[in-house]
């Protein structure tokens, strides 16, 4: 039995049994589209409820729809999020196709993999994502400058002196030392 050697209660939280490998990719096959109704997306948004907004190679947008495969206990080594690729199958049943279901969630390693293969046309996801990291990294929301120092538009208030420099004849009493 493992010995439980930094304490509490998350150490040991997982059955042996249903942890993978946690070498970090490359300990299975890679696996890549086998016919026409499975492409390749990029995940734009989470929406939630099971369910996020992909973009195709084409720039087609999608919802795309998380099988119970790639939730609960299954979600630790397959999380989805921003900015991953992943690997869809259409719903052949719908003529204009507007729904997918998530097949493979590809990891780094598997993605580096994946522009090594000439036949897989995806360099458009890749520039889809940089523009988006680009975007985020570059925009900035009004609030924001509060926060920054920027030296446009900006008016000087006045600055307040300090009390001994108050020289207001009105308010001043006239210094009669005999009162003292």
């Amino acid at each position: 039995m493992v010995k439980n050697t930094s304490g509490g209660t998350k150490t040991k939280g997982l059955a042996r049994k249903h942890v993978k490998n946690a070498s970090g990719g490359g300990g299975g096959q890679l696996r890549l589209p086998e016919n026409e109704l499975e492409v390749l997306v990029y995940v734009n948004s989470m929406l939630g409820n099971g369910m996020c907004e992909v973009y195709n190679d084409d720039g087609q947008r999608f919802i795309a729809h998380i099988r119970n495969k790639f939730k609960g206990r299954h979600k630790r080594s397959n999380l989805i999020s921003k900015n991953s690729i992943i690997l869809c199958g259409y719903r052949d049943w719908e003529n204009p196709y507007k729904n997918l279901d998530v097949i493979y969630i590809y990891d780094d390693f598997n993605i580096r993999a994946l522009r090594d293969i000439p036949t897989i046309q995806i360099h458009n996801l890749f520039t889809r994502i940089e523009q988006n990291n680009i975007f985020k990294q570059n925009n900035s929301y009004p609030d924001d400058d509060i926060f920054q120092n920027n030296n446009h538009d900006t008016q000087t208030l006045p600055t307040k002196t300090p009390h001994s420099d108050f020289t207001d004849t009105d308010t001043q009493l006239p210094h009669d030392f005999d009162l003292i």
